[in-house]
């Protein structure tokens, strides 16, 4: 295996926290889904939007469209469409104050003199005196993605600024992460001086740690998207350890709930990998003492409507009472049909939005906080 797949930029926040894990994962085989070739074109379609405008051939992108164009959809050329126009503000901007300022897309960077044998590519750089930006496209919408502290992004605009520093007056680097199908748009900017503090603070150590192949098992959130979550032992430990642990085990004080709270999402991960594991070694034939796989159950389907249907009417039945009345598709579908936002100028005065069940987050979250009974009560003296 490549050590450049051993330490990935887009898994840099695993390898940080947790140096063991990419020895771990090392042999365990990558898997696709729809959903990941679904950004594979979003990103295509991003690069084939900026070359266009800086007048670049687009060769390599139109070859990709072409080849997935099966997962196309009507929101996907607003999105990217989105993602195109903020980085073209960057740009115009960065010429106001630099008129040699670049934008570059999909740049080759190297970043082997801090991790071993690692580079990537860049979705898109622009170049200034002043201040550098690097800006990254995620077209997935389960998980919001902040730039704030994010390590993957530290990279690239490490390998930026080795790559593009002499040529520039670089004093500070902001990073940008474009998220347009939950309306993210998140930045951080940092000086490069302290970006090349936590490259040789942090990010060097760490590296030489995890390739190293003697790094420290350290299970959190960031076991999200670890290929062996499902069978590590620190995980699987810590998890146990936090149900187990509380010293009145009949009821728990608030302060007790506010320790576990932070750890349950990790411990989420720990119990649906575990399940799935155990059902994929359950089928490989592994015997697992005291359980056995069963057929689930399931629900009966009609594998031929027509012939369904012409059954009951010969048999009397009327057809008006054999089919449901013709009904709407979801919101979301109906959206990818023509786009959220001309969906919204041609609908949005028949749609409501209920307010939303009330769900416990950290006071770090940005929503506002909605009334309790305590203060429903509070001005009753």
């Amino acid at each position: 295996m490549g050590a450049h797949a051993l330490l990935s930029p887009s898994s840099a926040s695993r390898w940080l926290n947790c140096t063991a894990a990419p020895h771990l994962e090392a042999n365990m085989p990558d898997v696709s889904s729809d959903f990941a070739v679904e950004g594979t074109l979003a990103h295509a379609y991003c690069a084939k939007k900026l070359k266009t405008f800086l007048g670049l051939p687009t060769e390599l992108e139109d070859k990709e469209i072409a080849e997935l164009s099966d997962y196309y959809t009507g929101e996907m050329n607003e999105y990217t469409d989105t993602y195109a126009s903020i980085v073209i503000e960057k740009y115009n901007a960065a010429l106001a104050l630099t008129p040699d300022a670049q934008l570059l897309v999909e740049t080759r960077l190297d970043f082997s003199e801090h991790i071993p044998y690692s580079f990537g590519t860049a979705d898109a750089i622009i170049i200034a005196d002043g201040t550098m930006e690097v800006i990254d496209f995620k077209y997935g919408k389960g998980v919001k993605v902040s730039a704030v502290g994010n390590p993957q992004m530290q990279i690239y605009a490490l390998g930026a600024y080795d790559k593009f520093n002499f040529e520039y007056r670089i004093e500070r680097v902001r990073m940008t992460i474009v998220q347009p199908r939950i309306d993210n748009l998140s930045e951080y900017e940092i000086t490069a001086l302290d970006l090349l503090r936590w490259t040789k603070d942090t990010l060097t150590p760490k590296a030489q740690e995890a390739f190293s192949g003697k790094g420290t098992q350290n299970p959190g959130e960031w076991c999200r998207f670890c290929k062996v979550k499902c069978r590590c032992r620190a995980l699987s430990e810590q998890s146990l350890n936090t149900a187990l642990s509380e010293s009145n085990p009949q009821l728990l004080a608030p302060d007790e709930l506010a320790d576990i709270l932070p750890k349950l999402d990790t411990i989420k991960l720990w119990i649906a990998g575990i399940e799935d594991y155990a059902l994929h070694t359950a089928l490989s034939g592994t015997i697992i003492p005291g359980w056995k796989v069963v057929e689930g159950r399931s629900t009966r389907k009609i594998t031929n409507p027509s012939a369904v249907s012409d059954a009951l009417t010969s048999a009397g039945i009327a057809r008006d009472t054999i089919y449901k009345p013709q009904e709407l598709l979801a919101i979301t579908e109906l959206e990818r049909l023509v786009g959220r936002k001309q969906f919204a100028a041609l609908c949005a005065q028949w749609i409501s939005k209920p307010q939303g069940k009330p769900t416990l987050v950290p006071n770090t979250d940005k929503r506002q906080a909605i009334n309790t009974v305590e203060d429903d009560f509070a001005d009753i003296h």
